[in-house]
């Protein structure tokens, strides 16, 4: 081969990897950007977990519900505070299920978080919500993201919370030896 067809194979080649990462950089822009418009509800969810009203409503989903009423009947059965509390628990470990659904939260995050938890709220409420879902006028899939969400965090086998933050420390100190300082 001449050297303009070396040329333009190199001109062609260097082309190629400009396409290819242009292309990913544009889809991190794109999900850093979904992330931060879903910033401000992962906040007020985290503000929501610190409440010691939802850690009240937690502990009564958990440890009373269930003997002071009877699943039979459904969600719908119980007397309207404890079917508010039940709502309130189950739509909050929900919504965080959505989060981690979406990719807005990694699992490591959302599962290290509310790991435990999920799994007793769903095991609180699963008959409550099967018999729920008998119901012609409810979703069979009635708060179906709680129980894959409790499902995956019963199976999660990842790193505890302290080998995650170790290992994130680490990371942080090698980067901070690797670039140069600020000014």
């Amino acid at each position: 081969m001449d050297a303009a067809t070396w040329l333009n194979v190199l001109a062609l080649t260097i082309s190629i990897c400009a396409l290819t990462t242009s292309v990913w950089l544009a889809g991190h822009q794109v999900r850093a950007a979904q992330q931060a418009n879903c910033l401000p509800t992962y906040l007020e969810l985290l503000s929501e977990f610190r409440s010691p009203e939802l850690h009240d409503q937690y502990a009564y989903v958990c440890s009373r519900l269930n003997q002071e009423h009877s699943p039979d009947g459904g969600l719908r059965a119980l007397p309207v505070g404890p079917r508010e509390i039940a709502y309130n628990v189950a739509y909050f470990f929900q919504t965080f299920a959505s989060l981690y659904a979406l990719g807005i939260i990694d699992e490591k995050t959302a599962i290290m978080m509310v790991r435990s938890r999920t799994i007793k709220v769903w095991e609180a409420l699963r008959p409550y919500v099967e018999r729920e879902r008998q119901y012609p006028d409810v979703d069979p899939n009635m708060l179906s993201l709680l129980e894959a969400f409790a499902r995956i965090s019963a199976e999660y086998r990842g790193p505890a919370a302290i080998q995650v933050m170790n290992a994130r420390h680490k990371r942080a100190s090698l980067l901070r030896r690797l670039l140069p300082p600020r000014l």
